[in-house]
């Protein structure tokens, strides 16, 4: 399995549907984590860090690209 690394790091679980569904779309490879336990409870987005984009090193200009394009690039980490 190829290891997958941080693209991006948002705030709340609202920032990343739209990324998601183009990722799903295009069929690139990527993990959110901690968005459940942000989503649940927002306060402990401090302690977790927010919500990460992971995808494999492999693509993660395309998904940079991605949210340039989207005018997510405040995020990009």
């Amino acid at each position: 399995m190829n290891d997958f690394v941080v693209v991006a790091i948002f705030n709340n679980q609202r920032e990343t549907m739209k990324i998601r569904s183009i990722l799903e779309r295009k069929k690139i490879p990527y993990i959110i984590q901690d968005e459940t336990v942000v989503s649940v409870d927002p306060l402990q987005s401090i302690g977790f860090g927010n919500i990460s984009l992971k995808t494999e090193e492999q693509n993660v200009d395309k998904v940079k690209n991605i949210l340039i394009e989207n005018k997510k690039e405040k995020f990009i980490v």
